[in-house]
């Protein structure tokens, strides 16, 4: 607008001029609204801080407070450090005497009869170099008096592989695990083991492998609708996504082509009756219609994010919206934490709570026809939600947060950060089994690389396979 229709608008009158006013106040409101969104950052929402840019980076750098402590282990920290191997578990001892004295002329013949105490001891642990071991199986053809020739043949569980089990279990936990590229998986067994793998005979490995995991992946996946308690969440996968399901005693991992709730009803059935932790995307209301757990950190995030837009944008509403939930908030995860350490029984959770409960089901219902079209859309939604907002007060083995499904994917995305996803279905169902058991067996504290061993051997003698349910 310039000068010339700012003042036909004066002169037009006062209801057109107010009218006009109210109009390029709520165009600015708006603006101001989607610049503090493009701004966001991890803190104040569910980006990951990898998305910040250098600018927030460094703002956030220097607005940490400093309380004057040096860096590293502080005052009254327990340390750790490498235990001694016990001396019957060493390979050998040598022991390391006093080479002469100047005062005593007989010292050498009598040191080791005049110990004064314990020697200190000090231990060096080395690697061996690695020689493959290659067995060979001669086949032979026999022809008896009858004349009819017998052909020998290989045992059946070498049968299926020139590389044994240990070699292939190496194979899938190198790349299940370590994320190792099949060039570089290809190099490592060439450099440390001096085994020459082909490209191809990588790749075969690993659907070798996927094949001996499939029986143990089903089990799991039968018993995930069972459970009383999920977490999910999702992340992209390059054209897919990868699903994660957290039980009481297992991960199970899922990538498919769609975000939507037919993923959910494909792992955990058309129905599921248990408790659901998640965050507010939309496909997991859209499929359970029994408990949810809404997660209070992405809430946190939430809520951080609207009191930085009212400070930007001058919306004070939204200032006093955000500070209201955030003193709610931490009163009620402070109860919970006092639960946590056993100063509370659950009875005294859920009554000393419930006054917390019903202030923050009424900030959210206040605020549901809000002036600012933030705080409205948030109150609102999560008003609708409130009845799962506090499912872990009155439920065992609930936690207030989804924190185990988001720690449970990180290793899944810095996968894909390196291999770029798969690009075929088959790839995608590998990937999802190597996850699936390797991240069950870190839960379970198992050693991932015997267990690979020993399904892989399972497999090639037709055994059952074993399992990773306790």
């Amino acid at each position: 607008m310039d000068r010339q229709e700012a003042e036909r608008l004066y002169e037009s009158g006062k209801t057109p001029t107010v009218e006009k006013l109210l109009e390029y106040d709520k165009e600015n409101m708006e603006l101001k609204e989607k610049i503090a969104r493009l701004e966001s950052n991890s803190r104040s929402s569910s980006k990951p801080p990898s998305s910040d840019s250098i600018r927030d980076r460094k703002e956030r750098k220097g607005t940490k407070k400093i309380n004057g402590r040096k860096p590293g282990g502080q005052p009254g920290h327990t340390g750790k450090k490498r235990e001694l191997v016990p001396v019957d578990q060493v390979k050998e001892v040598i022991p390391c005497y006093p080479c002469e004295c100047t005062v005593c002329p007989h010292f050498t013949a009598c040191r080791k009869h005049h110990v004064v105490e314990d020697p200190f001891r000090w231990q060096v642990t080395e690697t061996l170099p690695i020689t493959p071991e290659v067995t060979e199986y001669q086949v032979y053809t026999l022809c008896g008096r009858c004349g009819k020739v017998h052909r020998g043949v290989v045992p059946a569980e070498v049968g299926r592989s020139n590389f044994g089990p240990r070699l292939t279990a190496l194979s899938a936990f190198f790349t299940g695990v370590l994320h190792l590229p099949r060039r570089a998986l290809k190099d490592c067994f060439q450099t440390v083991f001096g085994v020459d793998l082909a490209l191809g005979s990588t790749q075969n490995l690993l659907e070798h492998t996927s094949g001996a995991l499939q029986p143990i992946d089903q089990q799991l996946k039968d018993a995930l609708p069972r459970q009383a308690v999920v977490n999910a969440d999702e992340s992209g996968w390059y054209r897919r996504w990868v699903w994660i399901f957290v039980a009481t005693g297992f991960i199970y991992f899922h990538i498919a082509k769609s975000r939507g709730s037919e993923v959910l009803k494909q792992v955990l059935g058309e129905v599921y009756k248990g408790i659901l932790g998640v965050d507010r995307w939309g496909a997991y209301t859209k499929y359970h219609k029994g408990l949810l757990q809404i997660c209070w950190e992405h809430l946190k995030r939430d809520i951080r994010g609207i009191g930085d837009i009212g400070k930007k944008g001058g919306a004070r509403e939204a200032r006093a919206f955000a500070r209201r939930m955030e003193n709610l908030r931490k009163k009620l995860m402070a109860m919970w934490y006092r639960f946590k350490d056993g100063k509370l029984k659950r009875q005294q959770l859920i009554e000393q709570t419930e006054p917390i409960r019903q202030r923050i089901v009424k900030c959210l219902g206040d605020h549901r026809d809000s002036s600012e079209r933030m705080v409205r859309s948030f109150a609102r939604r999560l008003w609708k939600l409130s009845p799962h907002l506090f499912t872990f007060i009155f439920h065992e083995g609930v936690e207030p947060t989804n924190n185990s499904s988001e720690r449970g994917i990180r290793p899944a995305v810095i996968w894909r950060k390196i291999c770029f996803g798969n690009r075929s279905d088959e790839g995608a169902v590998m990937t999802a089994r190597l996850l699936t058991v390797t991240r069950t067996c870190w839960l379970q504290k198992r050693n991932a690389l015997e267990f690979l061993v020993e399904a892989i051997t399972a497999y090639r003698t037709s055994s059952p396979a074993p399992s990773l349910l306790s």
